[in-house]
């Protein structure tokens, strides 16, 4: 049996940070993502689709969009939908999945919102059965996987565990919200323990996987990171074989856009073209990127100039979407960057006094603001010259 294992779609997300645009349009995606795993399933020959928490966002979704993600599944009839609750998307009493329930669904789609072993599949005569661990509330102190351990099935039957939680904590291992324990697979006699929760693509072992979310969401690099893309974009594709056999995983891509995290120092203006270098060969295509740019350091004045020009005004308009903080960039004006505001007379003597203000760090507030000014002074002058 193959299948596509994900969660964490979070269908309904707001990205509140970005400008309407742009946030409607990650939204989109995150809608879009379920057509990309029914379309990954169908290319794999994978029979179905388990996709371990948090579907969804939160418990109050639109009609429209609970609607939209069901029908995309139904548009895959040969693929079977196995959908169960996680943190975000919680079972409670005449929420969104009593909502679904009372639905039209689709025969392809099956809600899983009670622990208990379900047969779902039968490979060459061996059955398969799902056992999901459904999260009741936003978080519990149980680890809601225990009951795998005890729930039988017939003798040699392949079973494949869906959970939604932490295998680990920050203390001891039973503090994490919704904690799993990491044997639990082979406890449990699980071919395969599908997870769900965590954002990142991660092995915990041969038998247990996250899948990460197929659409990423947050700027967080993976631990050690040597890259600054950041996590999520991928599913597992999972072969199962026999009831205990290794089973066989693959990740696949599957996000729209790519997230990527920068943080670079300048101390010299010339580091600029290295910048916009670097940022245009992040991708063939800028548009399918979102990025969070953090730089700090100094640059005069001209140089200043040129990133706003180079950067924020230049590479950053082809992205995506582009979060920038500048707040530890400071300006160190040479003696020509003054000259070209002024060389003599009350400008240059303001100009004097707010770099001298600027540089001051234990004015805080006051720098900044003298900082902002004398960038402004010196573009100003420029255009006044240009005009001339």
């Amino acid at each position: 049996m193959k299948f596509i294992h994900s969660s964490d779609l979070q269908i309904g997300k707001a990205f509140g940070y970005f400008v309407p645009e742009v946030a409607n349009i990650l939204q989109d995606a995150r809608q879009a993502v379920v057509r990309t795993l029914g379309e990954a399933a169908v290319e794999a020959g994978a029979t179905a689709v388990l996709i371990a928490g948090d579907i969804f966002e939160k418990q109050q979704m639109s009609q429209q969009t609970l609607g939209r993600a069901i029908e995309n599944m139904r548009s895959f009839s040969t693929v079977q939908w196995h959908l169960m609750p996680g943190n975000h998307d919680h079972v409670r009493e005449s929420g969104l999945w009593d909502r679904l329930a009372r639905s039209q669904l689709p025969a392809n789609v099956s809600l899983h919102v009670r622990p208990g072993a379900v047969q779902i599949a039968d490979d060459d005569g061996a059955p398969v059965f799902l056992l999901p661990a459904p999260l009741r509330f936003t978080s519990s102190v149980d680890d809601l996987t225990a009951y795998m351990n005890d729930d039988p099935t017939p003798e040699g039957a392949i079973r494949i565990g869906m959970a939604h939680g932490s295998i680990q904590g920050f203390g001891s291992e039973g503090d994490a919200s919704n904690y799993v324990a990491p044997t639990r697979a082979d406890e449990a006699g699980l071919v395969y323990l599908a997870m769900g929760d965590w954002h990142r693509q991660i092995k915990v072992n041969d038998r247990c996987w996250y899948s990460g979310t197929p659409e990423p969401d947050q700027f967080k690099l993976p631990p050690n990171a040597v890259t600054s893309l950041c996590n999520g974009g991928s599913a597992l594709l999972v072969e199962v074989n026999r009831s205990r056999m290794v089973p066989s995983v693959t990740p696949i891509l599957t996000g729209r856009h790519q997230w990527h995290r920068i943080e670079r120092t300048l101390t010299e203006d010339s580091q600029i073209n290295s910048l916009e270098t670097q940022l245009r060969a992040l991708n063939s295509d800028l548009s399918e990127l979102v990025i969070d740019l953090r730089v700090e350091g100094v640059l005069s004045l001209s140089g200043r100039k040129a990133f706003e020009e180079q950067i924020v005004q230049g590479v950053g308009t082809a992205f995506r979407a582009m979060r920038f903080d500048d707040s530890g960039l400071a300006l160190n004006p040479t003696e020509q960057d003054l000259d070209d505001i002024d060389r003599a007379g009350f400008v240059r003597v303001a100009a004097d006094r707010l770099r001298l203000i600027a540089a001051d760090a234990s004015n805080g507030a006051r720098a900044h603001t003298a900082a902002q000014a004398l960038k402004r002074l010196y573009v100003e002058h420029l255009r006044q010259g240009a005009r001339s």
